[in-house]
């Protein structure tokens, strides 16, 4: 089975050395990462990945914090060699360690710039800066996509990649640099010459870039059709050579932008994964069971979408009514695919699979989410979990939601619980607030959930609508005026 784009990224900066631009290294691994191999809770570091796809564990409760997960990246690897990198340290030192870090990004010798970059991923990772480096927050993105452009290793690159992404999640919302970012990072992402890994970074960063700084969902719906066309089109409907782990990123971006241009026209949502069906059926039959995964959650994602808007626009008696009386079971209307049986044949049998061909833990994954995803399309079930962050529970009870939060842990990583409480940016994603006077808090009783129906949540969405139209103004008077 492939790697995944995280473990790529943790097998380089494992190997304790620099390897040359054709991404080749020695593999070889040190006491630190191998003490590091056992992740401190259920939520392991292979499966930062795993809050999509195994969404009904039910481990996964109130009581259970994702904090002291190791970090998809594996920046602290390096811990015991460099201390300054203790997540500790990093929180108490951030501003003066940062200005640092951006001043070495300048230096000549590759080892001082993968260096100051992994300090770099490390702090916009581990600390929300977004209210306290505005006067330098362009500099700092600018040096990280210089190092990107000009890279001389291949962990220089990925590191460099990981910091736009995270650049964005801290400062992007009000960003007018989403134009020039979006274009290199696109152009990375068609070059086949390049390291897969490479290619699979820029498409998780170009995701999240735009998600966070696109203009509208029209933005999101032009991606996507490069996806589509570029990378799912030509490698799983006319089996041209690419890369899985190309293919299992390209479905997860497409997966975190459906949510946006379903949330802004439910119509070209629709629209848009009629033409990509083919592709995500045939990703079904991928040999690897991360693109197998990756296909099942847009499945699950649109058909919850679209059926959930059929409900909306055929309403039952007692939907109408607002009740209905106790002895009579009334269903709701379902909506279907066109090919819906077809999808339903196939994802039974890979619910079913043996685990001879891909081991025992891979077939697991395989069956928690097809199990999933049958729910909802047969039944309209969607999962449902909470996490706790710093003593709050937030709940994930539908597929848009679990989508956003699964790129987010790609990006953040082990930081996850410090944006979720301070990061204003993911607040306004997942519509929770963690406002609370300090005795419920010392309590741990305030568990705050914003309904995503309720006012609050309207309110913040429309909010961050008008940001983004703002922006995009901004950026359209810029060129009128030149």
């Amino acid at each position: 089975m492939a790697h995944s784009t995280n473990e790529l990224l943790r097998a380089v900066l494992n190997s304790k050395r620099t390897p040359s631009s054709s991404g080749r290294s020695n593999g070889g691994g040190s006491k630190q990462s191998s003490r590091r191999g056992t992740p401190k809770s259920s939520l392991s570091t292979r499966g930062s990945r795993a809050v999509s796809r195994n969404v009904s564990d039910d481990e996964m409760d109130d009581s259970m914090s994702i904090a002291s997960d190791d970090t998809w990246l594996g920046y602290d690897l390096d811990e015991e060699q460099d201390p300054s990198l203790d997540d500790s340290f990093v929180r108490e030192n951030w501003e003066s360690r940062l200005h640092g870090a951006i001043d070495a990004l300048s230096e000549k010798r590759v080892s001082v710039r993968e260096k100051a970059l992994a300090a770099v991923v490390k702090i916009l990772s581990h600390v929300y800066v977004g209210e306290g480096l505005e006067s330098s927050s362009l500099t700092c993105l600018e040096s990280v996509r210089k190092c990107a452009r000009a890279a001389k290793s291949t962990i220089e690159a990925q590191l460099a990649l990981c910091g736009v992404a995270l650049w964005f999640v801290n400062f992007g919302v009000d960003s007018e640099e989403y134009g020039s970012v979006s274009d290199q990072l696109k152009a990375l992402i068609l070059d086949k010459a390049k390291h897969a890994s490479l290619r699979a970074l820029s498409m998780g960063a170009l995701g999240m870039v735009n998600f966070i700084a696109g203009a509208d969902y029209r933005d999101a719906a032009q991606l996507m059709d490069v996806l589509h066309k570029q990378i799912l089109e030509p490698s799983l409907v006319s089996r041209q050579q690419e890369d899985p782990a190309v293919v299992r990123q390209a479905l997860e971006t497409y997966g975190l932008l459906m949510t946006v241009v379903l949330d802004g026209n439910m119509s070209l949502g629709d629209q848009m994964f009629d033409s990509a069906f083919d592709a995500h059926i045939r990703a079904l039959a991928a040999d690897e069971i991360d693109v197998r995964v990756a296909a099942a959650q847009n499945f699950a994602l649109v058909h919850s979408a679209l059926a959930h808007e059929d409900r909306q626009q055929h309403p039952t008696n007692a939907e109408q009514l607002g009740s209905s009386p106790p002895t009579v079971r009334i269903q709701s209307p379902v909506f279907e695919f066109e090919r819906q049986e077809e999808l339903v044949a196939t994802l039974r049998m890979l619910r079913h699979q043996s685990s001879k061909k891909h081991g025992k833990r891979d077939t697991t994954t395989q069956r928690a989410m097809m199990r999933d995803v049958l729910k909802v399309i047969e039944s309209g079930e969607a999962p449902s979990f909470r996490l706790a962050f710093h003593g709050r529970a937030v709940l994930f009870d539908d597929w848009s939601r679990i989508v956003r939060l699964s790129a987010f842990r790609a990006v953040l990583g082990g930081g996850l619980p410090v944006h979720f409480v301070e990061n204003p940016l993911l607040q306004d994603v997942f519509h929770v607030d963690f406002h609370a006077n300090d005795g419920d808090l010392a309590a741990n009783v305030a568990r705050v959930v914003v309904d995503p129906s309720s006012e609050l949540a309207k309110i913040r969405t429309k909010n961050m609508e008008k940001r983004r139209r703002d922006a995009q103004r901004a950026k359209s008077h810029d060129i009128d005026d030149y």
